[in-house]
């Protein structure tokens, strides 16, 4: 395992740890100065219950991690190590048309498919790449490959309703694609209710197969159907999402099965040792706040005399 830095330039800011330092003790010493003005300053201790020579050093230790947490978060720190990951690397393409609003599948099938994909994020090993896509009659990126668990379940949360009319998958696949760039081993985890009514299915498995992309159809919504907004029934289409699998070499399974839906989320990462790189900048900023946090808590309750 080894560290390196998208921006080295800015450790030079950990310069300002001894900076801290020297103000530090430098106003501990003013501090003293100023006490022995007073001719029994071990009396005024005994009286305000606290030292005047605080040999407090806990708050100096938490500015320092603090300093060094958020320059090497800013420096762009990003850890290298062999792992078992998954070959690939994914986008998860989240229909979000009017027909997702049903609620044959609780608490509607929009809000299933974004939890299912969550789900998702999380059984993922560490130094998978994946993009978020909503669609509806257009494709709309909400997040660009990443491998950072928090940023792509942020991505899944932001999809909201399309403002496009109709159920485009062909856009969506076509999106995918372009997110993937030169990546060799793509595959898409499409979670949809399956309402095609933009383009054809076999336009989309020509393309898919053309690209080299394989489709894993994650099916919301049921045969009998629910009630959309609009108080119509709206049904879901299993034939649609399970010839897209099929015919792309991917597999087919539906959020109705949660029992089954975790171990069919396994069936699909295929897993090698590689080298990985994990960008840990944000997390380091989310250590660094959690310390700040602290340290105003403890300077607050007036917790100055800790050893």
């Amino acid at each position: 395992m080894n560290l390196s830095f998208l921006y080295p330039e800015f450790l030079l800011f950990l310069l300002l740890i001894p900076v801290v330092i020297l103000i530090y003790f430098l106003s501990s010493f003013y501090d003293r100065k100023k006490a022995i003005m007073f001719p029994n300053f071990e009396a005024v201790e005994r009286i305000s219950g606290a030292a005047i020579f605080s040999k407090n050093f806990v708050s100096l230790y938490f500015n320092i991690a603090i300093i060094f947490l958020i320059v090497v978060g800013i420096s762009g720190a990003i850890i290298h190590m062999q792992a078992s990951t998954s070959a690939y690397s994914f986008v998860i393409a989240i229909d979000n048309s009017g027909s997702m609003k049903a609620q044959d599948i609780a608490p509607s099938r929009f809000e299933a498919a974004k939890s299912a994909a969550k789900n998702f994020v999380d059984l993922l090993p560490f130094g998978v790449e994946v993009g978020v896509i909503g669609f509806s009659g257009d494709a709309v990126v909400s997040g660009n490959m990443d491998n950072s668990k928090i940023k792509i379940k942020g991505a899944i949360d932001s999809v909201n309703f399309g403002e496009v009319q109709g159920t485009n998958i062909f856009n969506a696949v076509v999106a995918a694609n372009k997110l993937f760039e030169n990546r060799k081993m793509k595959t898409i985890i499409l979670i949809s209710d399956g309402q095609l009514n933009v383009g054809d299915t076999g336009q989309i498995i020509r393309y898919a197969n053309r690209n080299n992309i394989l489709i894993n159809a994650i099916l919301t919504g049921t045969r009998e159907g629910g009630l959309t907004e609009w108080n119509t029934t709206s049904k879901s289409d299993e034939d649609i999402m399970r010839s897209l699998s099929f015919n792309t070499d991917g597999k087919f399974f539906s959020v109705q099965d949660k029992t089954g839906l975790e171990q069919s989320f396994e069936d699909i990462l295929k897993k090698q040792d590689r080298e990985i790189e994990i960008d840990i900048s944000l997390y380091l900023f989310i250590l660094a706040l959690i310390l700040l946090c602290i340290d105003w808590f403890l300077f607050n309750f007036r917790f100055r005399t800790l050893p």
